[in-house]
């Protein structure tokens, strides 16, 4: 069976590329996992169109094995999704073909002949119910460190994901690794079962405003005051007061001290410029 290749350079129009910097912009500004989960189906669903996805995340545990943990949709029934994580996960036939470790994109059907799929118990008992019948998803990866999944479906007559669909939903998910990386450098975590954002208790303990927390994630992803002030759309001396004020609630001086403090809280981008 021949299987889809991925073309790195399969091109995108001006409006695509639009849509997914405004995701990366939406992204880099949230700090909750259930806000990233929840928020990125909503918007990828505006750019790749289908019927119902999830996005779970996956940890690994103190034995190695993997675990996928806090599934989400916004598209389908609680039920419909407990059962999948429940009794089907198991035999998903895309699970045995992609590597968690590594981020990559797949569609179903590329995976397994059709005819052989149609048979699957995941097939007639859970996607034929639903109405849909062609799948793809993204594994979320960063630094050899599995952080997630994304998976789409949609019915027969909207036929099956496209090439450029799947370079859009590459380069989504590559913003969405990088940003679960940000968050979770060393990989997802769970507390009592609760995730938490380390870099989002220190804004919160710190007493930094919304506008502030936003310069502060620029800062841990690299960014200069000239590009901060760019994609925030205020001038270079408004940034400059935001760091001020944000090096003064800290209790730092410069960006090495921010570094300082933050690490290892955040995966912090290194940067050659010279900004204070």
């Amino acid at each position: 069976m021949a299987h889809y290749e991925l073309d790195p350079k399969q091109p995108l129009n001006s409006k695509t590329w639009e849509a997914i910097n405004e995701f990366s912009l939406w992204l880099h500004a949230q700090h909750e996992l259930a806000d990233i989960q929840r928020g990125s189906l909503e918007r990828i669903k505006n750019i790749i169109p289908h019927r119902i996805s999830m996005f779970d995340l996956v940890m690994v545990g103190a034995d190695g094995q993997t675990d996928y943990i806090d599934p989400i949709s916004t598209t389908m029934d609680q039920a419909e999704l407990d059962a999948y994580y429940q009794r089907y996960a198991a035999m998903d036939y895309t699970t045995w073909s992609f590597d968690l470790y590594h981020l990559s994109v797949y569609r179903d059907l590329d995976l397994v002949d059709v005819e052989r799929r149609d048979r699957t118990p995941i097939f007639l008992e859970w996607m034929q119910p639903q109405g849909v019948y062609y799948g793809c998803g993204a594994t979320l990866a960063a630094a050899g460190i599995p952080l997630g999944t994304v998976t789409l479906f949609r019915e027969h007559l909207a036929g099956d994901f496209t090439g450029t669909e799947m370079r859009i939903l590459q380069e989504l998910a590559r913003h969405l690794s990088l940003r679960l990386h940000e968050l979770y450098p060393t990989g997802i975590v769970e507390h009592d079962g609760n995730l938490k954002d380390p870099v989002a208790d220190l804004i919160e303990t710190a007493g930094i405003n919304p506008r502030e927390a936003e310069i502060l994630q620029l800062m841990i992803d690299g960014r200069t005051n000239k590009q901060m002030a760019a994609t925030l759309f205020i001038s270079e001396s408004t940034v400059k007061k935001h760091v001020n004020a944000i090096y003064h609630k800290l209790g730092v001086s410069n960006r090495m001290g921010l570094a300082a403090l933050l690490l290892p809280q955040a995966a912090w981008t290194h940067s050659t410029h010279r900004c204070t």
